[in-house]
């Protein structure tokens, strides 16, 4: 039977096109029904006036167009059986293929007009890769991508030949996620359809493939079917308003609609995502596993494994045969029969397996509280002591638990949830549709009807962290710190050599813990990546705030929940997993996916809210003039959001904006989220003019890092200052940019470390002494496992020729995973305009522990203009590769590991220093690159020793620069 592309010729382009636009509206239409959207936010119905969209003075890039090429595809081995198919991918819209005259399966089709295709990819990433758009990213060219890359259909095909020893094996196909909706071919035949950005997509391909000769593979892409309008911003149109219609279509990526922190994506991340493979196997198939760990707490030196997965048999005959499960140095394997097309689930348990039963197992741990251990199950399904299917599967050793009020019988209690302790698991333990109200801004869930609640432990209500949040992981207290992904990348360029050093730049900030933001995240990459680098996942899915349109189609969304589930689920870092963004599910969905949650995944806690649900509220977002407040009025609970501005280096606004548009402030700041109409930017500029008025790009950089290094250390600060006595957890809005941002974020897209970065991670040191506002009262923050003794925490106020004014020392201890409160400075007269207060702590050896400095003024806002007093400064600079006894180099896993030294040889202080390694040759800016610490302030004649990790190619080909307020660039 032939297909539709067959069957239209060159006559009928026109009512092929019809076809499809009308299909689109209908679909559009219906997705939209039975929602009130004179109540609920769709975005904006047309596009903008001229008038309010933004002007630059640089003209927007040319591109050039690459020539095509013929490029042979490969099958590249990923593991025993499974190939990804790479490289030979081409590209077209819908419309050319008609055009063409041609079955697409013609193996003499003509494809000089189409495009080398990215696969993993989008159609965009495509499009600029082959430069028919510049990049987006930099200055306004985004706005002269066409939209109407949202609203066309994309073919994407291949040519390839399979290797001649798969035999007479069982093929699928898979691909591991499209967006939005596609339909597959091979050889002239269709192999069915995919819905939704995080589904899988498998099919036989065994009778069809051929495999002595060339095979066509084609998929044809549709968009989201309400891609919507985005809003531009510009210094005219401000802010704007989040999302909007295209949250009807999630699951997908929501946000490529455009954001408060992204512009409107122009092909709403369509396209072929993820990779796409090729599996070989015999008639029996192993499902998607489930490894359940037991650390039998309160004892960590014993655990428990069970392994679950299914097993089936595609083949018309029985068949029989045993599944071996290894790990490490165990092997085990349980037998099986399974009639024509059956399938069924087996189970390795430790009490049927003693080999399951691990005596002293290496834990897994969030990053700071011990090594993120990590162990390889390999599955292999054997018919006839042969191989049929194989699954490797990686997973950690650890016991997740949850503390959270809850409320039974018209009481609240506060209880200790470990999943692992329901003894008959698979329904759910709460009930998120009837709730009850802690506070008008704090409910809690109920006891769900004919729950299991052998899982849950009674706590004392008397706890002063009450209603809120805390996760436990292997029974200890995990003060969560770390920062939101609204998307890895806004044009889904998700490769691990693209994610591992925002992942790593997360693991050296100190935090540990990530939040999913709306689930756009969701690929194996960035779960992988923090598994390995003790990063705890807080995983929404595809719903923004109960404000804006909902999923149309519930089915859709939990049938794709479901399946990111049963991928995901073995990964340790996942903690939480939540049904959206500031908001309950749905009713009627919320009822399918608490019930599916509890089936899928009994290892972990479903929460119902990312706010209002034993949570702190969610933000604010904005400049704080006065951040004595972050303390006394909004740090509580465990709040997912909390953001202000945070402004990029020099280096990194010149990639991203051009020379015309860098100064003043414009349309291309505003479209690259400078809000100046809204989260107090008046605020935020009135602190950086205190510095002095800003002339250049590069005086408003240098002032605003100050800013912004305070505003994130103070968010953090406060919610160390109340460390289980009432907060238990920051997650920062953000701490990862999804393109090159001015707000919310701690890193820049570039990997480079503003301010805020430093700030957030001075904060977040494992070990921290700092000062707390109104009160300026000193404290230890002890986030690590083990108690301190015979420290000593010591306060100076030094001015700007390093004069000690004040001086306070205190001999104390700190206790593991507690608050230690140290002393209130006296009140201290004659002091000058502007002068340093330093925190430092050391040990019973006089070893520096932590150094914290906070910039003190008399009151008066114009007194931080004696800052421009300070003459600038030559500073001194060694650096050398990190010996050890016997040991000519030493190398880590990132890299080569440099320990800088750099001097003050002056008689003033130098103000907020900040390293960079450079290429000899090129004097750029070398990233990513990890330094331990930046935006310092070096007393006179101060030597500090900063440790930087850079990659083992950079060996003997980089310099040490320095730049600061008052240091020579």
């Amino acid at each position: 039977m032939k297909t539709f592309i067959h069957m239209i010729n060159k006559q009928n382009l026109k009512l092929y096109i019809r076809i499809v636009l009308i299909f689109l509206l209908i679909v559009s239409t219906n997705s939209v029904h039975g929602q009130q959207l004179d109540q609920l936010w769709t975005g904006i119905r047309q596009p903008q006036p001229q008038s309010e969209l933004p002007k630059g003075k640089a003209p927007f890039q040319k591109a050039e167009r690459i020539a095509k090429q013929r490029l042979k595809t490969e099958l590249i081995p990923t593991q025993q059986g499974e190939w990804i198919i790479t490289q030979g991918w081409e590209m077209t819209d819908g419309a050319t293929v008609v055009e063409s005259g041609t079955s697409i399966f013609d193996p003499q089709l003509n494809t000089n007009k189409w495009f080398n295709a990215t696969v993993p990819g989008t159609v965009l990433t495509t499009l600029v890769n082959q430069g028919v758009y510049p990049d987006p990213y930099f200055g306004l060219n985004n706005m002269n991508i066409p939209d109407s890359l949202s609203r066309t259909d994309w073919w994407y095909r291949c040519k390839f030949n399979v290797h001649q020893h798969i035999g007479e094996r069982q093929l699928r196909l898979l691909l591991n996620g499209i967006n939005y909706r596609a339909e597959v071919y091979l050889n002239s035949k269709r192999l069915g359809s995919i819905k939704g950005a995080f589904i899988r997509g498998e099919f036989d391909i065994t009778h069809i493939i051929n495999k002595n000769s060339e095979n066509i593979l084609a998929i044809h892409i549709f968009p989201p079917n309400n891609p919507g309008i985005p809003h531009e911003q510009s210094m005219i149109a401000g802010q704007g308003l989040n999302g909007g219609v295209l949250s009807t279509d999630g699951p997908t990526f929501i946000s490529s609609i455009g954001w408060d922190w992204i512009p409107g994506i122009r092909d709403r991340n369509t396209g072929i995502w993820q990779d796409v493979r090729i599996k070989a196997s015999g008639d029996v198939l192993i499902g998607d596993p489930l490894v359940t760990t037991d650390v039998l707490l309160p004892d960590t030196t014993q655990a428990k494994i069970t392994i679950q997965t299914s097993v089936k048999n595609v083949s018309s005959k029985s068949v029989s045969g045993k599944l071996v499960a290894k790990i490490e140095n165990i092997s085990i394997s349980l037998p099986y029969t399974l009639a024509a097309n059956e399938e069924k689930i087996l189970t390795f348990t430790p009490e049927n397996y003693t080999e399951l039963n691990i005596k002293n197992p290496r834990l897994w741990w969030p990053n700071g509280y011990g090594n993120p251990e990590l162990y390889n199950l390999s599955l292999d399904a054997q018919v006839n002591e042969t191989t049929s299917d194989v699954k490797n599967i990686r997973f950690g050793i650890r016991e997740m638990s949850y503390e959270l009020m809850v409320s039974e019988n018209n009481q609240n209690k506060r209880v200790l949830y470990t999943p692992n302790s329901t003894v008959n698991k698979g329904k759910p333990v709460f009930n998120y549709e009837k709730r009850a109200f802690f506070t008008k801004d704090n409910q809690l869930a109920t006891i769900a009807d004919a729950a299991d609640v052998s899982g849950l432990e009674t706590l004392s209500n008397d706890d002063p962290i009450g209603p809120f949040l805390a996760i436990r992981v292997n029974g200890v207290r995990i003060f969560c710190r770390g920062g939101n992904w609204g998307m890895d990348d806004g044009m889904k360029r998700v490769s691990r050599e693209r994610l591992e050093p925002y992942i790593k730049l997360h693991r050296d900030a100190n935090f540990n813990i990530i939040r999913n933001w709306t689930g756009e995240s969701t690929e194996e990459d960035f779960y992988a990546l923090c598994d390995e680098n003790g990063m705890l996942v807080w995983n929404d899915f595809w719903i923004t705030t109960d404000d804006t349109v909902e999923p149309s189609d519930f089915n859709l969304f939990v049938k794709n929940a479901t399946d990111v589930v049963r991928r995901f689920r073995n990964h340790p870092s996942i903690a939480i997993w939540c049904p959206r963004n500031e908001g309950f599910a749905p009713k009627g969905m919320s009822e399918m996916l608490t019930a599916m949650m509890a089936k899928e995944d009994p290892t972990r806690h479903y929460h119902g809210q990312s706010r209002f649900l034993n949570m702190g509220t969610s933000g604010p977002w904005g400049y704080f003039k006065d951040p004595s407040l972050y303390y006394t009025q909004n740090a509580k609970g465990f709040n997912t959001e909390m953001g202000s501005y945070a402004i990029p280096t020099a280096n990194t606004i010149r990639k991203f904006i051009a020379p015309e548009d860098q100064w003043p402030i414009n349309d291309v700041w505003a479209y690259h989220d400078l809000h100046h109409t809204t989260q107090n930017f008046g605020d935020f500029m009135n602190a950086v003019n205190r510095y002095g008025t800003p002339d250049s790009m590069e005086d408003f950089v240098r002032k605003s890092q100050f800013i912004t290094y305070d505003a994130w250390r103070n968010m953090l600060e406060a919610w160390n200052s109340k460390m289980w006595n009432n907060t238990t957890g920051l997650v920062l809005w953000m701490s990862h940019p999804a393109w090159p941002s001015m707000i919310w974020q701690t890193y820049t897209y570039d990997y480079e470390t503003p301010g805020s970065y430093f700030g957030a991670k001075k904060a977040c040191e494992p070990l921290h002494i700092q000062m707390n506002l109104p009160d300026n009262d000193i404290m230890i923050i002890n986030t690590t496992l083990r108690d301190y003794k015979s420290l000593t925490a010591s306060m100076k106020y030094i001015d700007l020729q390093g004069k000690v004014l004040y001086k306070k020392d205190l001999k104390l201890d700190s206790k593991a995973n507690a608050v230690t409160k140290c002393f209130i400075p006296e009140k201290v007269n004659n002091l000058p305009k502007l002068y340093l207060a330093r925190l430092e702590l050391k040990d019973y050896k006089g070893k520096v522990l932590s150094i914290n400095d906070y910039w003190m003024t008399d009151g008066n806002a114009d007194s931080y203009k004696e800052m421009n007093t300070l003459p600038v400064v030559d500073v001194n600079i060694k650096d050398g590769i990190i010996v050890t006894s016997g040991v000519r180099k030493m190398k880590v896993p990132e890299g080569i590991r440099i320990s800088v030294e750099v001097t003050n040889p002056s008689k003033v202080l130098v103000a907020a220093l900040k390293l960079n390694a450079v290429d000899k040759s090129t004097k750029a800016i070398i990233l990513p690159a990890y330094f331990s610490d930046g935006y310092i302030n070096l007393l006179p004649g101060e030597k500090r020793n900063i440790e930087l990790i850079l990659p083992q190619n950079r060996y003997n080909t980089y310099s040490i620069v320095a730049e600061g307020y008052n240091v020579r660039n």
